[in-house]
């Protein structure tokens, strides 16, 4: 019999339920904090799957640019000019399961499918001072600060003040636009505009007025600065026509020329040769007959001078086509813009066009007229008949494009989350190599 009174066991009774309520609540919370734990976690790893997956389809937005851009290399079309670019718009757009990417561009005041051209714009590292003062913005001390850091000028790293910030002036060509804030007194606002990534396309942060930053005035248009109209990307004399490394003359031998060259003599073949090693430029060939070139070399008699004969137009070709002067080891050259993608206003950073009143729409006049473009660059003999004039323009332009800068957009579907990378693709050689990458 218990002989504790009533009270101390209904308290004792009291007690253990709180003591199990409590244990129960103190579970319920640990259960409960696991449980948020776990679809943290989980949430957190689909969101880590979904940018993987996106990420992964951007990628193969950039794959099959390259594979198009290796096999227009490989296979060139020799119908149209414009034949490479349109192979790269075909994948431009693409889908896989659940995912999806999408390549775009903004030139001017448009946006295209496809990934940008960098020939279309003009070459940072080939502008003189006069060019660069067209630029919005640009001052005297800038554009020469620009020339001299480029330019191997011993004193450039006394220009501005440098030495005091610690910079030390590249004195070689810029790498990439970029590096132009560099330049004391370069505004980052004036080089990017609205386009502060520099990824050519038009985001959502730079398309809503005073929101977010950069400032921008939600006009649906992308304003990219100069880098509308400049470039460091683009390359010239990449892989020959025929995909193959270009022919360096200086150091070519006969059958290899006359291989590259169908038709040739081995006189003029010698010829080439001969000139190739006191020479430069291959516009030589184009301005002057071969005939007077070999005389100039002092290598040929009167009657070997007699026996060489001219260059056909297809000759000429193929030499542009298929060699170049400058060796492999020097590395790549900034690039010429291509007149068949160019716009019109970007001539105007270019001399040979801002002296000239009206060539500029005298060539753009002619290109629009050619629904397949400039296939070789002696297709425009037959509108500029003085090869001297022809000559000078080749110093600046080009008809084929050897780099092209890809902003593929990786979405996964189900969640929404974007990855972007941005890549520059260049043909110096097979397979189509990669030169820069980022991930954003």
């Amino acid at each position: 019999m218990n002989s504790r009174p009533r009270a101390a066991r209904c308290a004792d009774r009291g007690f253990a339920v709180v003591v199990v309520l409590l244990a129960i609540g103190i579970a319920g919370v640990v259960l409960v904090s696991l449980q948020v734990s776990a679809l943290r976690q989980a949430m957190s790893g689909r969101e880590a799957v979904s940018k993987v997956r996106a990420k992964w389809a951007a990628r193969a937005g950039l794959e099959a640019v390259i594979a198009r851009l290796g096999n227009a290399t490989q296979s060139p079309n020799e119908a149209s000019g414009y034949g490479t670019y349109d192979d790269l718009i075909q994948v431009s757009i693409g889908e896989l399961e659940g995912v999806t990417w999408s390549i775009e561009h903004w030139e001017g005041d448009t946006q295209y499918e496809g990934p940008e051209d960098p020939h279309a714009k003009v070459n940072v590292n080939l502008m003189e001072f006069d060019d660069l003062m067209e630029l919005r913005g640009m001052t005297e001390d800038v554009a020469d600060a620009i020339v001299r850091w480029r330019g191997g000028d011993p004193e450039a790293g006394e220009l501005g003040g440098y030495e005091a910030l610690n910079i030390t002036p590249r004195n070689a060509n810029f790498r990439s636009i970029r590096e132009l804030e560099l330049i004391i007194n370069v505004d980052p606002q004036l080089l990017r505009g609205e386009d502060w990534n520099l990824n050519g396309r038009l985001d959502a942060n730079e398309d809503d007025g005073d929101a977010t930053w950069p400032p921008d005035d939600g006009d649906g248009i992308l304003d990219a600065g100069w880098s509308e109209f400049i470039t460091a990307a683009s390359i010239d004399e990449g892989l020959a026509f025929s995909g193959e490394p270009r022919l360096y003359l200086p150091q070519a031998a006969e059958s290899d020329l006359q291989q590259r060259v169908p038709g040739i003599t081995s006189l003029q073949a010698a010829a080439i040769l001969a000139h190739a090693r006191t020479t430069e430029s291959l516009d030589d060939f184009l301005a002057t007959p071969l005939q007077t070139l070999a005389q100039q070399t002092g290598e040929f008699n009167q009657a070997e001078l007699r026996a060489i004969i001219a260059l056909t137009t297809e000759q000429q070709r193929d030499l542009l086509a298929e060699a170049t002067m400058r060796d492999p080891l020097d590395g790549p050259a900034p690039g010429k813009v291509n007149i068949n993608l160019v716009r019109r206003e970007t001539l105007d950073y270019i001399s040979i066009f801002r002296d000239a009143p009206g060539f500029a729409d005298q060539i753009v006049f002619i290109r629009n007229q050619r629904p397949q473009g400039f296939v070789h660059f002696t297709d425009l003999l037959q509108y500029f008949p003085s090869p001297q004039q022809l000559a000078q323009i080749r110093r600046y332009i080009d008809v084929q494009s050897n780099a092209y800068v890809v902003t593929s957009k990786g979405v996964d579907v189900a969640s929404g989350l974007e990855v972007e990378i941005q890549a520059t693709v260049a043909r110096t050689g097979l397979p189509i190599v990669i030169t820069e990458m980022t991930i954003r």
